[in-house]
């Protein structure tokens, strides 16, 4: 026989596991569950799977709260920035309405200036000031073009004399002629019943005219005020003869002239 058959067999013996429970029960009976090898290496592979998970969970739910506190830490972050921004958006906000209240109560202030400036240019204008410095004697004429005389109005209601309505005045000397609204002088020249004849564009459809036998101190083209010297009075021309036309037709200068006692 050979060597083989002649050696003992080695047998492999099955390893089984038992498992224990022991019931409460007071008669003392226990019951045994019995596990073989691969049931209990499946038990085992089971049981480390299940730790495993549960160890990864474990760790996965930490690092979920960890982002979160981090989410949340960045998150509050944001909200103060967001908060201090909005404070200071506020602020400038509330500085600019501030600012635009008053640039609007600057311009609404600007416009009232203008108006009332464009207001008392308009009324300024309007050749109503009184012609003369200091007190006058002024009676109401008419210049008839055909004559070379001008005729009082010595009773009006009974007046049948034609010709352009124009006011007379008697001035002392040292006082002036002036004019009675602002304008450009439209002409000076010589007048036949007078002796020099002065006219100012008001610019709004009025001219208002100078007659006097002074020497002009003003050009054709000038600019002036109301109040600005045309003629200086002194003892050879104490007289004015003061017209004012409205849109090229005579009127009465009484009905416009501002008499200040």
């Amino acid at each position: 026989m050979s060597a083989d058959m002649t050696k003992p067999r080695k047998h492999r013996h099955r390893r089984n596991y038992t498992f224990m429970v022991i019931s409460g029960d007071s008669d003392g009976t226990t019951k045994r569950l019995h596990l073989d090898h691969f049931k209990t290496q499946v038990l085992a592979y089971s049981a480390f799977a299940i730790g495993l998970i549960l160890i990864c969970y474990i760790i996965f739910s930490a690092m979920t709260i960890s982002n979160l506190r981090s989410i949340q830490v960045d998150q509050k972050s944001q909200i103060q920035t967001l908060t201090t921004e909005n404070e200071r958006l506020t602020t400038t906000n509330d500085t600019l309405s501030n600012e635009a209240e008053q640039l609007r109560a600057a311009l609404n202030m600007r416009l009232e200036n203008e108006q009332q400036s464009a207001e008392e240019a308009e009324n300024n204008a309007i050749p109503s000031g009184f012609p003369l410095t200091g007190k006058a004697n002024m009676d109401l004429a008419v210049d008839n073009v055909d004559s070379n005389n001008i005729t009082k109005f010595e009773d009006r209601a009974s007046n049948e004399e034609e010709g352009n309505p124009l006011v007379l005045f008697s001035a002392a000397e040292g006082n002036n002629i002036i004019a009675a609204g602002t304008g450009t002088v439209l002409s000076v020249t010589s007048d036949a019943k007078f002796g020099n004849y002065v006219s100012i564009d008001h610019g709004n459809g009025y001219i208002s005219i100078y007659r006097n036998s002074g020497t002009p101190i003003v050009s054709e083209g000038d600019e002036v005020d109301r109040g600005d010297i045309l003629f200086v009075i002194d003892g050879n021309n104490t007289k004015l003869g003061y017209q004012i036309q409205k849109d090229d037709n005579y009127i009465n200068p009484e009905e416009l002239i501002e008499i200040n006692g």
